[in-house]
């Protein structure tokens, strides 16, 4: 994050933040430098540097051109970090007041999830709701943190969790950070076809199918078919465990 990022978080419009950032960086300057160094009008400047001295951050120097440094910056931005930390933390209690309705069977039978990041932050979601079962298949055991959390989370409560992945060079370490989590986990038989299915089933009563590599190339354009179609989930079922019988133990 450069400094006009930075000042942009802090609250400020985009030319404030580049005036800010030219007052920083060339210290005792005229406006008609900041303005040059920052490319902001110099009919917006003026309005900027007023509010910069009501903020008590912007002095005037004595001299024959007017000129302009910054004062208290350190404390500014120390009182607005502090303001967006309060703000995060009524943030934070405000949402766990809030009434989120419970996923209900008859509320939906298929849903769509694109991208990988929004499919990935759904699994997590969902393995720490599960109260029996999860049975997986993957690819390319994606490993991220909060997933992996989720997972101990729900094996730690007595999930029982089975998964059966390709396992070769490229995937191996990753899939032996899914097994110290706790996970039951047997290597892909391609008997079954070059690129295995992927899908999760959860308690036997939904299901998630996801297309994506090789498929689709980029994971920004993952699909998920989220469901809780019961016919669709027994034939999941049985496929996995069929799958499991053959696989090789890991």
């Amino acid at each position: 994050m450069n400094k006009i990022e930075f000042f942009q978080s802090l609250g400020m419009t985009e030319y404030e933040a580049k005036v800010l950032s030219s007052l920083v960086k060339l210290k005792n300057i005229t406006p008609k430098e900041i303005s040059f160094d920052s490319s902001v009008p110099q009919n917006k400047l003026y309005q900027i540097l007023k509010k910069f001295e009501s903020y008590g951050i912007l002095s005037r120097i004595p001299s024959d051109i007017k000129k302009y440094k910054l004062i208290n910056l350190k404390t500014f931005i120390n009182e607005k970090v502090s303001e967006k930390k309060n703000q995060l933390k009524e943030l934070e209690k405000s949402s766990k007041n809030l009434e989120i309705p419970e996923d209900r069977e008859e509320q939906f039978i298929f849903s769509l999830i694109k991208g990988q990041r929004a499919i990935m932050n759904k699994l997590a979601e969902k393995n720490i709701d599960v109260k029996k079962e999860i049975l997986g298949v993957q690819r390319n055991w994606k490993y991220w943190a909060e997933g992996i959390r989720a997972m101990q989370q729900s094996i730690k409560r007595g999930i029982d969790v089975k998964i059966i992945g390709v396992i070769n060079p490229e995937t191996k370490s990753r899939a032996s950070e899914w097994k110290k989590a706790g996970c039951k986990i047997k290597a892909y038989n391609d008997k079954f076809g070059k690129f295995p299915l992927r899908f999760t089933i959860f308690d036997n009563k939904e299901a998630r199918i996801t297309i994506g590599k090789p498929e689709i190339p980029n994971p920004e354009d993952y699909i998920t078919i989220w469901t809780n179609s019961k016919p669709l989930i027994a034939i999941l079922k049985k496929q996995f465990f069929e799958m499991w019988r053959v696989s090789r133990k890991f």
